[in-house]
């Protein structure tokens, strides 16, 4: 999933389509993240005049951090809004203050897509997308939010753990 403050762009499975197989679930790879970037993230943010507002973050997955995949980032946004390992900004492995889709956001999105049970790869898919598209842009903008609160936080605490200041 790419999203964005304000807005969500999903692209949720990487697929191919087989001949004999239909749809073929791929796992993400440097080409295929490069693919996604130059082809759907970053023309939607051109497209809405975000480009320029953008502080790219990244997790550390090997796809994530290859040098054809940093090279863009760093063409694109330039060192100074990108926050990925290898980069000037490391992105903090782990780290629930600075992470929020991967630790609110994701959360609650898992909570709902498990509730319909579903029993195979393809109920699962139609789960996710159904309740990704379900979801109200304002979770998404309070994710960010919560974000912004935390970097704040982070300038007195000289980048340290927050957990004892926010409520």
């Amino acid at each position: 999933m790419v999203w964005f403050y304000g807005f969500i762009y999903h692209r949720t499975f990487f697929e191919t389509q087989c001949p004999v197989n239909g749809w073929i679930t791929e796992t993400v790879n440097v080409q295929r993240y490069l693919t996604l970037l130059w082809e759907t993230a970053v023309p939607c943010l051109i497209q809405r005049g975000q480009i320029s507002n953008v502080t790219f973050m990244q997790d550390g997955a090997t796809s994530d951090t290859a040098n054809p995949v940093k090279a863009f980032l760093i063409q694109t946004f330039g060192e100074d809004r990108i926050v990925s390992r290898r980069c000037r900004y490391p992105w903090p492995p782990r780290s629930p203050d600075l992470t929020p889709a991967d630790f609110w956001l994701w959360e609650k999105l898992k909570s709902r897509v498990y509730l319909s049970g579903p029993s195979s790869l393809s109920e699962l898919k139609d789960a996710i997308r159904r309740e990704v598209s379900s979801m109200h842009p304002d979770m998404f903008h309070s994710a960010v939010a919560g974000f912004i609160t935390r970097l704040e936080c982070l300038l007195p605490c000289g980048g340290g753990h927050v957990e004892h200041i926010l409520v």
